[in-house]
């Protein structure tokens, strides 16, 4: 019977230690790439810049050993924003947070601005990007040219 070798099992785990955090680390950084050379560094260290048209832009990379981030474009008058998850498989989720006068509403939406995974007896989701459509026309319109999300 042969005997396991302490040094080989503790070579192992620090080789898939090293493959995870490369991985992991060549991914974010390729897929991101884009994104943040579109949105420099601020003087705080995060990716956000406010434009002279009146809206912000703004990259968040995806946290250590995480593959979620977000590009995130908001009209800084009303407080309206869209958010985008980049997949790293390819393509895009989209989420809006709609500014009312009680606070924000949010609502997941598909490449079209149209909401998913509503619940049927809610309407106010329609409504509301209804009410805000020039509002989310041009936050996605905005993201698109920052970032060419389209493919």
């Amino acid at each position: 019977m042969k005997r396991i070798n302490g040094k080989k099992i503790i070579l192992f785990i620090i080789a898939i230690f090293a493959a995870l955090n490369i991985s992991w680390f060549l991914i974010t950084t390729i897929k991101y790439n884009k994104f943040v050379k579109a949105v420099p560094k601020n003087e705080y260290g995060f990716y956000a810049m406010t434009k002279e048209d009146g809206y912000t832009y703004s990259v968040k990379k995806p946290d250590y050993l995480h593959y979620t981030g977000n590009l995130a474009v908001t009209n800084n008058k009303n407080n309206d924003l869209l958010i985008i998850w980049p997949r790293i498989t390819g393509g895009y989720e989209y989420g809006l947070i709609l500014q009312e006068n009680e606070g924000g509403y949010n609502i997941y939406v598909d490449k079209n601005m149209k909401p998913i995974d509503i619940n049927k007896d809610d309407p106010h989701a329609i409504e509301m990007i209804e009410e805000h459509k020039v509002g989310v026309e041009a936050l996605i319109s905005r993201a698109n040219k920052m970032w060419r999300l389209k493919e």
